[in-house]
């Protein structure tokens, strides 16, 4: 089929393969546009053509090898034999020097045996290694010359055709040694892998990609933050024959943790950018130095809207500028798309996530750490009718992806502990009865619900910028996640920083999984604050929001008393402040195995659970609006049911609030009133 061709060309680095021996060469490829992408064409693969083979070149000029490494270009190097540079320049005892970015302790010195400038250089290989970011230093040519890289390395073994299964490869680890029974995908038929470690299938390549599901206890290299578990087609036509194949290490992985965060809706607006690297950054860089030094395994969800698809041309902000944002993280992120992934301008689901996929990874798959199967799937069926950003889609899965689901769970032993990724949540908030409906459509839900019956299950989600969880039954609960950026970086923006916050009271952050086994346990971790930050109290009697103090109108002129009052939430009425003895708690991550106690003198107090709104979002994001003179209430302070209201005998009273979650760990604070809500708004640690 035809494919849609930019005039641009770029220069990237190819690799091919001759004889056991890999080659270097820079050819120039096609550069997509958003949204260029194209789906195979469907056709039945027959007896199967030949992939045309790279054919090597004569050698390069030695600048060219020099501009590759100081730019910072790929590099492949072959899993075995011997590495071909076909550069000239070169001669015997030259060094190239890979060392990993964030481990120096892993580095290999690859030394060169022979070299001329008819047949290029031929350098030494390393061992019991799969690649990932390194700093390279060559000394060759009478000069040294670095630059920092991702280093892959390229098992290029042969597999033996079968016809028809055009799509084929091997899996093997560092050392050559096949890997059996990983599954492997074109992201609808699904197989394993023999004896050999080879794989066969039939694949139309509408997807793209051909991927494995990582087996436990098995690692892949990871590229500027991006798990390497996948290999795009070279041509979309599914009658050539093409090999891909796949090298894992052994990684001891049973204990591990898991880093989820959604919505960063990074956009070059509000001070994202500033915020997103002050606040967001160093806070996972300590959970990675912290799990280096516990010796745990760390990985990292990213649940969508990463970007934000209505800044992607305006501001010039798109999803290879996160994937530059977070590439210098040493972890292994794995992303799923969310309605804010897809490009603006087009009209069509797939071909909208085509800047989704080219910067991160395929848009579902799975992979297996320890005990656990982690699926990450895309819920967003993207219409965006006429291709003007009108935000027009719904919740749901392709034929492709069930069919897909099917397949990959046919391999996961039932009992197993599964993690299920997505970004719209699957259930909708619950009430103060702890009640809940469903958001997923029923059809659907009810399919994928009856494949997952004889699995412990948690879905984890985001997409709400709120925070709740829903337990559906003793083996299946849902985790949705309040959004890394809050109220898309307003609250920030507006209270200078002082605090980030959800919709529903909740401070900005993610959740940290620790998991052994199939032991799993959880904690929502606010950012630029101790783990110990689980609930926020607000002392009411000195909360009242008044037009004077938080939206004077000299700076709202087109706010009316209404609209102020309207959006103050009740919190400017003295009923519900000033006349009342009353605390207000909000425990962000509460579930029904929570517990929340109050006692005033040493006397425990009756604690409700309500639906309300909360005061400090209110004045950082609704007053913050309406100062700035606008009526335009976006993204307006919601109710949430993780409130608890308390009535105490006294005015000025201290109380003691403990809040105990579902694994028994404690979080208390000795509350001295007066507590002004204006004094709060004022600090940094709320």
């Amino acid at each position: 089929m035809k494919r849609i061709l930019s005039i641009l060309f770029t220069c990237i680095l190819l690799i091919s393969f001759s004889g056991g021996v890999g080659f270097i060469t820079v050819s120039c490829t096609p550069e997509q546009q958003p949204g260029g992408e194209q789906p195979g064409t469907g056709e039945e693969p027959g007896g199967g053509e030949e992939d045309t083979p790279s054919v090597p070149g004569a050698p390069a000029a030695f600048s060219k090898f020099i501009s590759t490494i100081s730019k910072g270009e790929n590099l492949e190097i072959p899993l075995q034999g011997e590495w071909k540079l076909l550069y000239k320049g070169f001669k015997a005892g030259d060094k190239i020097t890979i060392t990993m970015v964030h481990d120096s302790n892993v580095t290999f010195t690859l030394t060169c045996t022979k070299a001329d400038d008819e047949n290029g250089a031929f350098f030494t290989i390393p061992t019991r290694f799969i690649g990932g970011n390194c700093k390279v230093v060559a000394e060759a040519g009478g000069r040294t010359t670095q630059g920092t890289c991702f280093v892959k390395i390229v098992d290029e073994g042969e597999v033996e055709k079968k016809s028809g299964y055009t799509t084929y490869g091997r899996v093997v680890d560092y050392e050559g040694n096949p890997v059996s029974g990983v599954t492997v995908s074109d992201g609808a038929l699904v197989t394993t892998t023999d004896a050999q470690g080879r794989y066969y299938l039939r694949s139309d390549r509408k997807n793209l990609f051909v991927f494995i599901s990582t087996p436990k206890n098995y690692c892949v290299a990871v590229d500027r933050a991006v798990p390497q578990f996948f290999s795009r087609f070279r041509s979309t036509r599914s009658s050539i024959y093409e090999i891909h194949n796949f090298v894992l290490a052994p990684e001891a992985n049973t204990k591990h943790r898991l880093l989820v965060w959604s919505d960063t809706h990074l956009a070059n607006r509000t001070d994202d950018k500033n915020q997103f690297n002050k606040y967001f950054k160093p806070d996972i860089e300590a959970e990675i130095t912290k799990a280096k030094s516990e010796g745990v395994k760390l990985y990292a969800f990213g649940l969508g809207d990463l970007a934000w698809d209505e800044y992607w041309y305006k501001n010039d902000y798109s999803l290879k500028h996160y994937r530059a944002d977070i590439e210098d993280f040493d972890l292994a992120i794995y992303s799923s798309p969310g309605n804010h992934d897809n490009d603006p301008t087009i009209a069509d689901d797939f071909l909208a996530a085509a800047g989704f996929r080219d910067n991160l990874n395929p848009l579902y798959y799975s992979f297996n750490i320890g005990d656990i199967h982690y699926i990450m799937m895309d819920n967003t069926l993207f219409a965006n009718k006429g291709g003007n950003n009108v935000q027009d889609y719904t919740e749901g899965f392709t034929d492709d992806q069930m069919k897909w689901l099917k397949g990959d769970l046919a391999n996961v032993p039932k009992g197993t502990t599964i993690i299920f990724g997505l970004h719209i949540p699957w259930t909708n908030r619950s009430q103060a009865n702890g009640k809940f409906t469903y958001a997923m459509p029923a059809t659907q839900r009810t399919e994928v619900e009856s494949l997952l019956s004889d699995y412990t299950v948690h879905f984890i989600s985001g997409h709400t910028h709120t925070n709740y969880t829903n337990i559906m039954n003793p083996k299946m609960m849902e985790h949705n996640i309040a959004a890394v950026c809050g109220t898309w970086w307003w609250t920030g923006y507006y209270s200078k920083n002082k605090c980030r916050l959800n919709g529903d009271g909740t401070p900005s952050g993610y959740k940290i999984f620790d998991i052994d086994g199939s032991d799993v346990k959880w904690r929502y971790k606010v950012m630029s604050r101790d783990a110990s930050y689980q609930f926020r109290a607000y002392d009411l009697r000195n909360s009242q929001i008044t037009r004077e103090l938080y939206c004077p109108v000299s700076s709202s002129k087109n706010v009316s008393d209404a609209f102020f009052s309207e959006y103050a939430n009740g919190w400017d009425k003295s009923i519900n402040t000033t006349s009342t003895k009353k605390i207000l708690i909000n425990v962000f991550d509460y579930d029904d195995e929570w517990d929340v106690s109050v006692t005033e003198n040493g006397t425990k107090l009756s604690v409700s659970r309500i639906e309300a709104k909360d005061p400090l979002h209110t004045v950082f994001f609704n007053m913050g609006r309406m100062s700035a003179n606008s009526t335009s209430m976006t993204f307006p302070t919601g109710n949430t049911a993780h409130m608890f209201e308390v009535s105490t005998s006294q005015t000025t009273s201290t109380v003691v609030i403990k809040v105990t979650d579902r694994f028994g760990r404690v979080y208390e604070e000795t509350m001295t009133r007066p507590r002004k809500l204006l004094d709060m708004t004022k600090e940094n640690k709320w």
